[in-house]
């Protein structure tokens, strides 16, 4: 049940706030973003270190105002609005000051707007969403002129916050949950102001210690080939440094991938690795550090008594270099594709050279 609800347009470029109120007929895309927002399982638990902060003082305003008080008077939902509109107000203030540092390589922030709302679950859980979301152009097709507004279908959630609530004799609150579309630090350092609870070098290596002694568990024992393969994408994955969702990165790894061991249950896997944040204690979405991957020994598979192969780890697609042959005689050889020129040289017969 939403207790309370706010919509402001936000013009990092023209420097303007505009609260809008909703109509009825609104109410539909408002509870889709705030939907997504709960149910989004690709976040990074934060912490509430300062409860005088702009944000988290306007959310407990709130919410101890709108609680107490379930038949709210003009003045005291005009007093619960400029909450809001404080909340709203920092966050433009962050973007424009986010917009000139990033304005040197070209970028700009994504023009939306920003959606706050307590609300109260069926367990009498109290949560307090804050949402930026698409705000899009599109020309009128009678007058042709620019206008500004939301997709039908398609709706996007540039960043979020979800703040579950502790009601007691003071408002706390539990780890927040906090999702952005990429790499905008300004969003939980400056404008909500919290601290993160995991830093992105202690998510990369304990996703990866996770990830990887599930894989020794669930496939390795039935197929090393599949196990190998697996890993080595998902040391390709972490060494490059991007934002992760841990979840579309599982479907990535495992939500496709068709074993060459058939007795594997991908399905079972899958399952097994999306419930590894909760059960290892690392967030659903982070920078990844490459360092944090230590180790970086290479794969090595005996050939002969005399002769290794060894593989760097995190190598790209390694199996379509390295294939597998047998000739009519029974011999089994490894077919290497070269792309060094003296080592090809060094290894074949002159009539080949």
């Amino acid at each position: 049940m939403i207790i309370y609800k706010s919509f402001h347009n936000i013009n990092v470029s023209a420097g303007t706030l505009t609260r809008k109120n909703m109509p009825e007929d609104f109410d539909s895309f408002v509870n889709s973003y705030i939907a997504f927002a709960i149910r989004n399982g690709n976040n990074k638990e934060y912490n509430v270190t300062d409860s005088n902060s702009t944000v988290v003082h306007c959310i407990s305003s709130i919410a101890a105002n709108a609680i107490n008080n379930p038949n709210p008077s003009e003045d005291d939902l005009q007093e619960l609005d400029g909450f809001s509109n404080s909340i709203a107000t920092k966050l433009l203030t962050e973007e424009q000051q986010a917009q000139q540092r990033i304005a040197a390589m070209g970028k700009q922030i994504k023009l939306g707007s920003l959606i706050q709302a307590l609300i109260k679950r069926d367990n009498d859980e109290y949560m307090y969403i804050v949402a930026k979301v698409e705000h899009s152009e599109w020309y009128d097709g009678e007058s042709l002129r620019k206008n500004l507004g939301f997709p039908s279908e398609k709706k996007n959630v540039w960043k979020s916050a979800v703040f579950p609530m502790v009601i007691q004799d003071d408002i706390s609150f539990d780890c927040v949950r906090v999702y952005t579309d990429n790499e905008a630090k300004y969003w939980a350092q400056q404008f909500l102001e919290l601290s993160e609870k995991r830093n992105d070098q202690t998510n990369t290596s304990s996703a990866f210690d996770a990830i990887e002694i599930e894989l020794k568990r669930r496939v390795r024992r039935e197929s090393e080939r599949d196990y190998y393969y697996l890993r080595n994408s998902l040391i390709q994955t972490l060494k490059s440094r991007q934002l992760i969702n841990y979840v579309d990165m599982i479907e990535n790894l495992v939500g496709q991938y068709q074993p060459d061991e058939p007795k594997l249950k991908m399905n079972e896997l899958k399952v097994a690795l999306l419930a590894l944040p909760e059960k290892r204690n690392f967030d659903r979405q982070f920078m990844s550090v490459p360092d944090a991957i230590k180790k970086r020994r290479k794969l090595k598979f005996p050939v002969t008594n005399a002769i290794e192969l060894s593989i760097e780890e995190g190598t790209a697609n390694y199996r379509d270099t390295v294939k597998a042959v047998e000739l009519d005689g029974g011999k089994k050889y490894l077919q290497i594709e070269c792309h060094f020129s003296d080592t090809y040289k060094l290894f074949s017969s002159p009539k080949t050279q």
